[in-house]
């Protein structure tokens, strides 16, 4: 990375399967991409399945792997931001616990850094059924109506660590993904835009995402940001 260290937040609530096979993957990517300064930032978010005590045996073991632990279950968004305030590096970037995002998926935004301080991504195709598509596109145009943007961009981003200074973000659910982007684009920042491709199936589990409860959540949480960015 050309002198330039990195920071890979590992989020993971009760993914004591697919875990220590995503934690090393990181590891040994980060090795060859990174050798200058790589950090894995584990966050367990309150399991109950031993996934914290996994991440710190991996920690124990590797001294580029960062633990950070919530004693209860706080959210996607609450453990993102964790991960990202234990980063060191001066680029962040992150990946999910379960292994459906592999690291080598990040080399395309890699690529893309000397264009700009945020780089976001979009699937080319999730390929995830029927429901998750409706699900998506519900989602989308919710955003584009209390947003003004459909926010097709995933969680997997990559940014400079400066970005989050003077920014605290409100979004305990996946939101704070979309959150985070449109308040670094209010204050200027352009981001470059890659595609991926579809992330692969889950080993492990099942997702943790697609409920009602947190649907409900959602909405009432891009309500705040819409008043929030409004009030700006």
């Amino acid at each position: 990375m050309g002198g330039e260290s990195l920071s890979v937040v590992i989020m993971a609530y009760n993914e004591a399967e697919s875990l220590p096979e995503q934690v090393m993957a990181t590891v040994r990517w980060l090795a060859r991409v990174c050798p200058e300064g790589g950090q894995v930032v584990v966050v367990d978010d309150g399991s109950t399945d031993g996934t914290g005590d996994l991440a710190d045996r991996l920690a124990a073991e590797h001294p580029g792997v960062t633990v950070v632990h919530h004693p209860q279950n706080l959210g996607m968004g609450r453990a993102i931001w964790s991960g990202y305030e234990a980063a060191r590096g001066e680029w962040v970037t992150q990946l999910p616990g379960d292994g459906q995002v592999p690291p080598e998926a990040l080399e395309g935004l890699l690529a893309r850094r000397g264009e700009g301080d945020l780089v976001l991504s979009v699937y080319r195709d999730r390929g995830d059924g029927l429901l998750r598509r409706l699900v998506t596109l519900g989602f989308q145009a919710t955003a584009w109506a209390l947003l003004g943007d459909r926010c097709r961009f995933t969680g997997t981003m990559l940014f400079r660590r400066r970005l989050l200074e003077g920014v605290t973000p409100r979004s305990e659910s996946f939101l704070v993904n979309v959150e985070l982007p449109l308040r670094w684009m209010r204050r200027g920042v352009r981001p470059v835009v890659v595609t991926l491709d579809p992330p692969r199936p889950r080993a492990h589990g099942r997702s943790k995402v697609l409920s009602t409860r947190r649907v409900h959540r959602v909405v009432r949480e891009m309500l705040a940001l819409r008043r929030d960015l409004r009030d700006s």
